[in-house]
């Protein structure tokens, strides 16, 4: 059986599993294919391999043609897809690798439905681990991406991240089990390779074990950064909001900033840099402020709450107000209306008798500059007026359906109706009743 010193590779946590292997045809893949076809018995595993030709280096074909070969003399059902990175490179103007990369996932996975397969197998070792941490190091990352890979990341699997590259390589030199050389390897021309070939064998020589060491701080970054995830995740369920045009952060108080941090980078409409979220975690520390995030988002403070709100939200409608049947406000409600006794509502704001009368050339929309209402009991406002007596935060005015003839609002839907349309004894009315779209 495989060991290295001994040791076994293991598979536990894939039992029963359709497996696609990721095979390169170097030294890494096909000690992973080899392992996983001797251990595919005890464990009941399903294999399938992939091979994906970047159309990079002349030999690729070769490359293409050992895949082949190593399967079939395992039994293994191969599969094998062609992408033109270059072509791809040029066209987009991307670096060559973070091309292949992206598209040489973006092909596995494709196969992998095909397959039918479960997961996706990668043979990313202790060495490439090392890489990943120094490398993110160096970007000035935070705790989600210090931690470098994990075994498990949604249906791609690494189940040797504490396998040293050398032991892969003992492994099948031991076996007599030959692999595929890729020049490009060992050309110092990025920073992957760098670090491969220069940085870490130096790093070994100063502290024997880095890699080994480095390993260990990702699992325990990782373990960390678990833990971190399911808390903000669990106080994201009862201090956060959508509503149709924005969504909010509550809060009072504000959180430790290690789960801020994280909360606003999770609740943000767009990928924010390390200022802005050094900005957005210093404004939730003020009582009132406004926060551009580019590309027409901003971020406002005010009352007890973040908004994250489209810098120009498009007034909806007006839609006229039907009497009898439903009025739809496209992405922001709709109202029902049918015949009710003169009786007010009390319990929900959302139903509301109203005088059939004052409806009369109604429409539904949302407001507009100059809107005026006349509250009940009361003399009349401008519409922000009102929304500022009850305390509505200037990022949901927006997002209020309103019942309006011309100018003089009717019903803020949620909050109140106007005196005149109120209803009295022996008045012909109607119940409305507004459901807001939830997105």
């Amino acid at each position: 059986m495989w060991n290295a010193a001994d040791r076994k590779p293991d598979f536990s946590d894939a039992q029963g599993k359709r497996i696609l292997i990721a095979l390169s045809g170097g030294a890494d893949s096909v000690a992973l294919t080899l392992m996983l076809h001797e251990a595919r018995g005890a464990l009941g595993l399903t294999l399938c391999a992939a091979h994906v030709d970047h159309g990079i280096r002349p030999e690729s074909v070769a490359d293409a043609a050992f895949c082949r070969d190593l399967c079939a003399d395992l039994g293994i059902p191969f599969h094998s897809v062609r992408i033109d990175v270059p072509e791809e490179a040029r066209a987009r103007h991307e670096g060559i690798e973070s091309v292949a990369r992206r598209l040489r996932h973006a092909a596995l996975e494709d196969l992998r439905i095909q397959s039918g397969a479960d997961c996706i197998a990668l043979a990313h070792h202790m060495d490439d681990q090392a890489e990943t941490v120094l490398m993110h190091l160096a970007r000035g990352t935070g705790p989600e991406g210090i931690g470098g890979m994990s075994r498990w990341s949604g249906r791609l699997y690494r189940p040797l991240l504490d396998w040293r590259k050398a032991e892969l390589v003992d492994c099948l030199q031991a076996r007599g089990v030959r692999w595929r050389e890729d020049a490009t390897n060992q050309l110092d021309d990025n920073p992957r390779n760098t670090l491969r070939l220069r940085i870490i064998p130096e790093m070994e020589r100063l502290y024997p074990g880095f890699a080994a060491s480095a390993a260990r701080y990702a699992r325990s970054a990782q373990i960390e950064d678990d833990y971190l995830r399911e808390q903000t995740e669990r106080w994201l369920a009862r201090h956060s909001g959508k509503e149709p045009h924005c969504t909010w952060l509550a809060l009072e108080p504000v959180p430790h900033p290690a789960l801020l941090r994280r909360a606003l980078r999770l609740m943000a409409p767009r990928a924010l840099s390390f200022d802005q979220v050094g900005r957005l975690e210093a404004l939730c520390s003020e009582r009132r402020g406004k926060l551009d995030l580019g590309k027409g988002r901003f971020a406002e403070r005010t009352g007890g709450r973040l908004y994250f709100v489209a810098e120009a939200v498009s007034p909806a409608g007006p839609v006229p107000l039907s009497c009898d049947g439903v009025t739809v406000l496209p992405g922001l409600a709709a109202i029902a209306a049918k015949p009710w006794p003169p009786v007010p509502v009390r319990d929900d704001p959302f139903r509301q008798v109203l005088k059939r009368s004052a409806l009369a050339g109604a429409v539904v929309r949302t407001r507009r500059a100059g809107d005026r209402i006349r509250p009940l009991g009361c003399g009349e406002k401008l519409l922000s007026d009102y929304f500022t007596d009850r305390k509505v935060d200037r990022p949901l005015r927006d997002g209020i359906p309103l019942i309006a003839a011309g100018r003089r609002i009717l019903w803020v839907c949620g909050h109140g109706i106007a005196q005149e349309a109120a209803v009295s004894e022996g008045d012909d009315a109607l119940l409305l009743r507004c459901e807001m779209e939830r997105r």
